[in-house]
């Protein structure tokens, strides 16, 4: 069973991801706070919102989002918990990616606060093959 909630936090995350998507970071900063912090996986938290515009833009050298496949968003007392499947292409080799992924984002008022990722992104330097395992980055 697949739950999607229309709620305010839920409709304000799909409108950042709008602006965070095309890299419009004028327009994306109104939904952080200043000190947000942000981490994807085994990354490391990146603090401020200088922080999570670094990494995005590192993120980008690597793959492009082309969105995603939503499977469950829900928004109870200030912490909205959304699983995709994110859907990226692989610059490197223009593979098309289909990465299972859960997010936690928790607000302050109307602002992210914390944004936690929780996805494997091995995909994103890796090149598969058929002959054996991939090399590490």
């Amino acid at each position: 069973m697949t739950l999607i909630e229309d709620r305010p936090l839920i409709d304000r995350i799909a409108e950042m991801e709008r602006h965070v998507g095309l890299g419009d970071w004028d327009s994306a900063a109104p939904f952080f706070t200043e000190n947000v912090h942000y981490q994807v996986a085994g990354r490391g938290t990146f603090s401020g919102f200088d922080g999570l515009r670094h990494y995005m833009n590192w993120q980008r050298k690597l793959v492009t989002w082309t969105g995603h496949t939503p499977q469950m968003m829900i928004e109870h007392e200030g912490v909205v918990i959304i699983e995709v499947i994110s859907h990226f292409r692989r610059l490197q080799d223009g593979a098309e990616l289909a990465i299972p992924c859960t997010d936690i984002y928790r607000f302050e008022g109307d602002r992210i606060c914390d944004w936690r990722v929780y996805a494997d992104t091995a995909e994103f330097f890796d090149q598969p093959t058929s002959n054996g395992p991939t090399p590490s980055p």
